[in-house]
């Protein structure tokens, strides 16, 4: 969805809504009953088993970090990470789907919200315009991606010293989803993409897993220009 070609935002989420209903409650529903409340009732399902509050306090989100968000969709963990970073921190949301960007800037707008950034990626690349940022975070989504390595090879160079790339992804050893990755498939991206894993404890969740990653100290090197022309000049000066 986020990182594939896909339907328009609002078609997608009614489409997730149906396919999360099934798998967490184990009921049948039809796509058509739901309307605009199917946001909310994914909300609702995602607030019980994700813990979000629970998820950023283990990954250490806290006041004031500079965190991309990859496969942002329509919004529901951006705004989280905005409140949790506040006025001091920022929140980089990337998607493929410019839809999805446009409701995530209306929702800011109609909050209030000055600390959530849209960005507008690549397949491949989440195209982030700084490369110092404290963390990068995938919630709910990486399992959709087109190629999982290169893209978490492609998310390295965006990456402060000592940032992390953070998974939030359905756990196939948790739940009957035919398109969930194994813990071990990840790892294995991981390592492929050049980065090693940081220990967390993720039992609390019922559904999912958590990978957190930083980028291996060996592979680490300065990037050519063209791997940053599109970043702040500020940023890739020496």
């Amino acid at each position: 969805m986020k990182q594939l070609l896909r339907a328009p935002v609002h078609q997608a989420i009614a489409l997730l809504t149906c396919t999360v209903l099934c798998l967490w409650t184990g009921v049948a529903v039809s796509q058509d009953q739901h309307g605009a409340q199917s946001r909310d009732a994914l909300d609702r399902m995602r607030n019980r088993d994700l813990q979000p509050d629970r998820v950023m306090d283990v990954i250490g989100l806290r006041q004031g970090v500079i965190v991309g968000e990859a496969g942002a969709s329509y919004g529901y963990f951006t705004f989280k990470m905005s409140a949790r970073v506040g006025a001091g921190g920022t929140v980089y949301a990337n998607d493929i789907d410019p839809e999805a960007l446009r409701t995530i800037e209306q929702r800011s707008a109609s909050l209030k919200v000055g600390n959530v950034k849209t960005v507008l990626g690549e397949v491949a690349d989440p195209r982030f315009p700084r490369n110092d940022l404290d963390m990068i975070v995938v919630f709910d989504c990486l399992f959709e991606f087109s190629s999982q390595a290169s893209w978490m090879q492609n998310a390295r160079k965006y990456l402060k010293p000592g940032g992390r790339l953070v998974i939030v992804d359905p756990d196939r050893s948790k739940m009957a989803f035919e398109h969930a990755l194994s813990r071990r498939q990840v790892h294995d991206f991981a390592k492929q993409a050049g980065y090693d894993v940081v220990p967390v404890d993720d039992a609390f969740l019922k559904t999912h897993m958590i990978v957190v990653l930083q980028p291996t100290a060996a592979r680490v090197g300065r990037l050519s220009q063209s791997d940053t022309s599109h970043l702040s000049p500020e940023l890739t000066s020496d």
